[in-house]
């Protein structure tokens, strides 16, 4: 089996960071930390809505067997 090195021939090269890069950078970065934010937001949502389906599925149990009970 051979093996290769992938880095002998890479290259490292710096550049100056323009001004505009970096405004662009925080724009992602900005834009990214809302996007978590939101995402953190909906999950709390999926939650709270999960508990009321559940809520509203054992009351909606409930009335079943009552209507039930009642009827036999």
């Amino acid at each position: 089996m051979a093996t290769y090195d992938l880095t002998a021939n890479a290259k490292t090269t710096y550049t100056t960071v323009n001004t505009n890069d970096i405004s662009i950078l925080n724009k992602i970065q900005n834009l990214e930390n809302k996007v978590n934010e939101q995402s953190e937001k909906l999950n709390e949502i999926v939650k709270l809505l999960n508990a009321l389906s559940k809520e509203k599925s054992i009351t909606w149990s409930n009335s079943r067997i009552q209507i039930w009970q009642f009827c036999t």
